[in-house]
Parts: structure tokens; sequence; C-alpha cells
């Protein structure tokens, strides 16, 4: 069984949690992690506020469609209180000059950041539990005006990745306390690799002449697949070739004949919670039926064992925004460890 398999498993098990994300719970904040409140001195009309806006609104092409990763609400400083339950909060102003926003940064910030802030010409700060419990605040702070929009046009990736990283710090806080310990040490014991499994997950399959393990959450499906590949070296960028390669073998063997598109994949380096990684992403089709999806794949390498680890990240939910799910699977991913 594989991807065509999980594309029919359609429960409703999961669909609240990966659609609304993790909303803080008992920590105060209620909104979805898929929200974002945007806080300057003049709201949808100052000049910076247009530019984190559109920066945090930036659509992703999943190549079945384009979504954003965050629902932006711009809001004037002075409206900050009439909206207490927002999960994310972004603050972007000028320092000084006597405005309520500049206030209100240099409350969050406190004297010496504020100093630092006037010789560097603008900072990104992560403030948690700020303007409360449960809330997650980046401040994105300059000297002028020029400063902030310059500083937004630089650091914008930063700064929706810390809102990214904080929606997967809370999905793994949740899931916490919902973990299959007992499936969890059997994937240790078996295969030498942790994983902190869910309950709400399950084996789809495992070992076999492909050899990996392929976890399925239903309704919409999510899959995050694990499988090792012998490698000499760390591999790089460079290697891009040699991995889509072995990875479309795989994917074939295992995943009940389906296909990567080479036209449609794109390499970067990047992370997998404290493991460097090269992450691949791009598009599957099926060779046996009519369906087809996105995918991100983390490889990383162990040296003493000389494996590259490939964690595969799959959603199947047709007509449905896949960046919650896939952010959902990249907080469990993010819990991969080898021995």
């Amino acid at each position: 069984m594989g991807y065509n398999t999980a594309s029919r498993c359609l429960a409703v098990a999961c669909a609240v949690l990966a659609l609304g994300g993790i909303a803080g719970g008992a920590r105060g904040a209620v909104s979805s992690c898929s929200e974002v409140l945007l806080v300057t001195e003049d709201g949808e009309r100052d000049p910076a506020g247009v530019a984190l806006a559109a920066a945090l609104g930036k659509p992703l092409d999943y190549y079945v469609g384009v979504e954003r990763a965050f629902e932006v609400k711009s809001v004037q400083v002075a409206d900050l209180g009439r909206r207490p339950d927002a999960t994310n909060v972004v603050i972007g102003g000028v320092v000084g000059g006597g405005t309520e926003i500049g206030r209100y940064i240099g409350a969050i910030l406190g004297e010496e950041a504020l100093g630092r802030l006037r010789s560097e010409r603008s900072a990104v700060y992560k403030k948690e539990d700020v303007p409360g419990p449960g809330q997650l605040t980046v401040v994105v702070a300059a000297a002028s005006e020029a400063d902030l929009v310059d500083c937004v046009e630089k650091r914008a990736e930063e700064i929706v990745e810390i809102l990214e990283s904080g929606c997967r710090d809370r999905l793994r806080d949740y899931f916490a306390g919902r973990i299959d310990e007992r499936l969890s040490r059997r994937l240790h014991d078996t295969y030498g690799f942790s994983i902190e499994v869910p309950e709400s997950y399950r084996v789809l399959a495992e070992g076999g002449d492909a050899p990996g393990v392929q976890l399925l959450c239903d309704g919409p499906a999510r899959l995050l697949g694990v499988t090792w590949l012998e490698w000499g070296s760390a591999p790089a960028l460079a290697d891009s070739s040699r991995l889509f390669a072995a990875r479309a073998k795989y994917v074939w063997d295992a995943y009940d004949g389906d296909v990567m598109d080479a036209a449609r994949v794109s390499f970067r380096l990047s992370h997998l919670g404290g493991f460097p990684a090269i992450e691949m992403s791009g598009y599957w089709s099926s060779s046996r039926s009519v369906a087809g999806g996105y995918y991100r794949t983390f490889f990383v390498y162990e040296p003493g064992e000389r494996l590259v680890w490939a964690v595969d990240l799959l959603v199947f939910a047709p007509g449905m925004p896949k960046h919650p799910l896939l952010r959902e699977l990249h907080a469990i991913a993010e819990t991969f460890r080898y021995d």
C-alpha cells in the first residue's frame, strides 16, 4: 500500500486539528495558527504594514494550487485591545518620534534593546507570551520608516519562519501528551530511528523489498515516510540528480508505481530539527489512477553509518488547503532522530 491507498483514506479523525492548527489552548490564545494579527501605526494604510502584509501573505506554489501560509488581519495599534485572542502577532513600527506604535514597541523591548536598535537601525525580535499567555509576537522595529521597509524586504523569510516555527512548536506541545509510545519505541528498536508518532497516526506499510516505514493519519490523508539510502558522504546540492533518482526508484517500488515529476521539483539547503538537510519538494502522480499532489522530502546524513535518511511529507486532500496539513507533518518530522 502507498500513496494511492492513502488517497482513499478520507475519514474525519484529524480534520479540525490539521485545518485550523493549534491555537494555544489552555495557555490563552484561541485563534488559528494560520492567522496573523499585524499591528502598525496606521493599520492597512501604513507603508511598512503594507510591505509586512505582502511578506506574510506571500503565495506558496503547491503545484496543484497556490495558497497562503497566513491570513493577515491588519489593525492600528490603538485597536490591538479588541483582538486579545490572536495566536500570532506581528508588530511593525518606527521607534521614537512620539508615535503610539513607537511607545508600544519601547514598552515591549526596554531601554537596552532600544539603544542597540538606534545604532543598528533595525531589528527583529521574537517574544513569547506577549502581549498575553500563549501568544507569539514578532517585533519588527527600526529607527526610521525607510529602515523599517528595508528590514522587511531583507528579512521577510526570517520573519515568516519565526511564525512557522512557533506554529510547529505548538503542534508538538499538543501532540506531546498524545504519543503512541509503544509504536515509537518499536520503530526505534526495529529500524534505528526515533520519531514521536501521535496516536492519530498508524503504520500504513513497512519493510518489504523497498525498506522503509509509512505512517498515515486519515481524514484528510497525511503520510509521513522514513527510509534510508547508503551514501558515502554528506550529500550536497550538487547531488540533487542522484537524490532525485534514488527517491524516484523508491517511490515507484514502495508507493504502488507512483512517479515524481522531474520538471516540477526544487532543492534547497535546509534543516530538519537539529540536523542539516537537503530539502526536495515537488509533484507526484500515480501511474495507476488519476491522482497526484505535492510532496516534500528531507535528506539527513548519518556519518557513522554512512546513510542518508529520507523523511517524506505528503498530503492528499483534493480541494482542501495543503499548508496546514504539511505544517503538522513538518512538526512531527522535526522529532526525527537517528542513533
